[in-house]
């Protein structure tokens, strides 16, 4: 059995770091000093959440602006355009606006090897996670000048997606995490969202770890279980009524358990956290107990208090 703390999505950007990004665009850092500074950052940042029991962290961490910014700067037929609300957050992000056929260039790599070249350097225990956003979600949150129709966009959008997934996966990431919070939104033509994922798994067959948040998917678990991931990430704070649904779902993929609320101050108890994850072990052979979305929403004061009554929980529970 597994039963691990893990982050999903990415951390708050500490105001230091900010400051250094800024310091950098401004040309008042060379970019020498602005990376061994913001080295000392990530090193700074991955030992507090080892030293919290955190098992598994995101590639990305603080490193980009928002999901799609690596990819909307480096895929070819994508550039970057206005800021729009992410979902009703007050957090933004800039549309990616496609303006020519999606082709893949190398969009995450270099985090991935810096951020794994430190962990291996000091020696740390944790495993780190790639991420990109889904197929899905990208297209249906895009600014598309260019495709004729739907299908051509998403399939193209998997495909270079596909191609970024099986780099970072050869590279060591321990899972590929893919978000696709639209999936709790609406109706879902899943004939087309299949159809993207055979492109995607036709190059990632192990280590998918599919994230969703904002809402539930309990609905759709019967035709995400055909895509065969390792994990499936559940939102059981804004949507606890499928804590039980997936309880009484045959599932073959471990559960991402989002019973940590990211998008509030409200810090939960450790015995609230362990309940659940202590239910959800009773089911699944593998539980990681996760924020319901990527924690750029809060304060970083508050994003180490809520992880570190994550790592209290799991380690209270394994003893």
């Amino acid at each position: 059995m597994v039963v691990e703390a893990a982050l999903v999505g990415g951390f708050p950007r500490p105001f230091s770091v900010g400051r250094l990004m800024s310091r950098y665009r401004d040309g008042k850092l060379n970019t020498e000093a602005y990376e061994k500074r913001l080295e000392a950052e990530l090193i700074n940042t991955l030992k507090k959440i080892e030293r919290l029991n955190v098992s598994l962290v995101p590639f990305n961490l603080f490193l980009w602006d928002d999901l799609f910014e690596p990819f909307a700067t480096h895929f070819e037929g994508v550039e970057r355009g206005g800021l729009y609300r992410f979902f009703d957050n007050n957090f933004y992000y800039r549309i990616p606006v496609v303006k020519g056929k999606i082709k893949h260039n190398e969009a995450t790599l270099t985090m991935l090897k810096i951020v794994r070249r430190i962990v291996r350097r000091n020696r740390m225990r944790v495993k780190i996670k790639a991420v990109i956003p889904g197929p899905y979600t990208f297209a249906n949150m895009c600014e598309n000048k260019y495709y004729q129709s739907k299908e051509e966009l998403i399939i193209d959008i998997a495909e270079a997606l596909g191609r970024e997934a099986e780099v970072l996966k050869d590279s060591g990431a321990s899972f590929i995490e893919i978000h696709e919070p639209l999936l709790v939104l609406g109706k879902v033509d899943m004939e087309l969202f299949e159809k993207a994922y055979g492109r995607i798994l036709s190059k990632l067959s192990r280590r998918l770890w599919l994230q969703t948040y904002f809402g539930s998917v309990s609905h759709l678990l019967e035709e995400l279980s055909k895509l065969k991931p390792d994990v499936i990430g559940v939102d059981v704070v804004e949507a606890p009524e499928q804590f039980e649904k997936i309880l009484d779902f045959e599932a073959e993929w471990g559960v991402g358990l989002g019973a940590v609320d990211s998008r509030s101050t409200k810090v939960e108890s450790v015995r609230q956290l362990r309940m659940l994850v202590k239910k959800a072990a009773d089911k699944f052979e593998k539980v990681y107990l996760t924020p319901n979305a990527m924690m750029d929403f809060i304060p970083v004061s508050i994003a180490y208090t809520k992880i570190r009554k994550m790592g209290l929980a799991v380690r209270r529970l394994l003893k």
